[in-house]
């Protein structure tokens, strides 16, 4: 039991650390070159793996530091002075003190882990089931012109919502009975694309994964960062397919437009944007292209630079050792 403790208190701060890094490289790429401002699909899928892929990594130096710890002979000792790395890291063992911080990482992190698989299935399932309606004619015939599969169901519903891919196992398409009212056909149709482009991308389960990750490390600078931003761009990825030439595009505007005088959404200023980003489409630039690429590859690499450095594999080690001192 205390090795799975140990091996959960390394995995979330080998993680936290790596979600760091990888959320701050992201931020500059955006503030300094335009890659998120070409194609939404490109920036949701880096910002997902910002959140998700540090989680998969801190697996590994969990395991590696705790089989290094448990073979090291300082580790059967008490007296933590023992320790002759020559090389500066945060969790040295020079200093007794650091073992008394080690323990209150330890316990901190069990603490959040706990409120965390608390917190997690009330926010998860707070919303109250959508009731399902039979579609209209109206909506059949938007159905018939998106042309969507037929393993894909659509309701109608009376919820305040106005549209959404809804589940998990059984995804299912729900489109407010007011929203069908106030739009025309193509407009309606261009929603029922853009909810279709979701279920194509897999975003009803990458929603869930991403909230769960999101939650674990919110403390953490970037985390709540990655996942808005992958949230946005999901959305605007969506757009793109909808909107796969100047007609679409233009009905899908209308609906969002029509989104926004009657639905009050958590974020109004991204549905302006969506609408300017709709109604201004322009072709990429080559040279900002190349800088939006080579910025992304330069941040990359400095993210398996810092992992590589022998101070980053020392504080594992040494933060397991506290852990699992004998």
């Amino acid at each position: 039991m205390q090795l799975i403790l140990a091996g959960i208190t390394l995995w979330f701060w080998s993680s936290a650390f790596l979600i760091f890094i990888f959320g701050l490289v992201l931020w500059l790429v955006k503030k300094f070159s335009s890659l998120s401002q070409f194609d939404g699909a490109i920036w949701a899928k880096l910002t997902a793996l910002g959140l998700l892929l540090p989680p998969s990594f801190g697996v590994f130096f969990a395991i590696s530091g705790l089989t290094s710890a448990l073979n090291c002979p300082a580790t059967n000792v008490q007296d933590f002075r023992l320790c002759s790395h020559s090389i500066l890291h945060f969790c040295s063992h020079s200093k007794t003190a650091n073992i008394v911080k080690s323990q209150f990482a330890f316990w901190g992190v069990l603490v959040w882990c706990s409120l965390v698989s608390a917190t997690f299935p009330l926010l998860t399932f707070r919303r109250r089931p959508v009731k399902r309606i039979e579609p209209s004619p109206k909506l059949q015939q938007a159905i018939a012109k998106a042309n969507l599969p037929s393993n894909l169901a659509v309701w109608e519903t009376d919820d305040e919502y106005p549209a959404g891919l809804v589940g998990i196992i059984s995804p299912s398409i729900f489109v407010s009975q007011s929203l069908i009212q106030r739009l025309p056909l193509s407009a309606l149709t261009a929603v029922l694309r853009h909810e279709y482009a979701h279920f194509l991308r897999r975003d009803h389960f990458l929603r869930l994964i991403i909230f769960a990750t999101a939650l674990i490390f919110a403390p953490i600078p970037f985390a709540l960062w990655l996942q808005k931003e992958w949230r946005n761009d999901s959305e605007k990825a969506s757009d793109d397919f909808a909107a796969n030439n100047r007609s679409s595009a233009r009905h899908l505007s209308v609906a969002l437009k029509s989104l926004q005088r009657f639905w009050v959404s958590k974020s109004p200023e991204q549905l302006e944007v969506r609408v300017r980003r709709l109604n201004s489409r322009r072709r990429k630039n080559a040279k900002e292209s190349l800088l939006s690429v080579v910025s992304f590859i330069l941040g990359l690499s400095f993210c398996i630079f810092v992992v590589s450095l022998p101070f980053f594999h020392l504080t594992v080690h040494c933060f397991a050792e506290a852990l699992i001192l004998r």
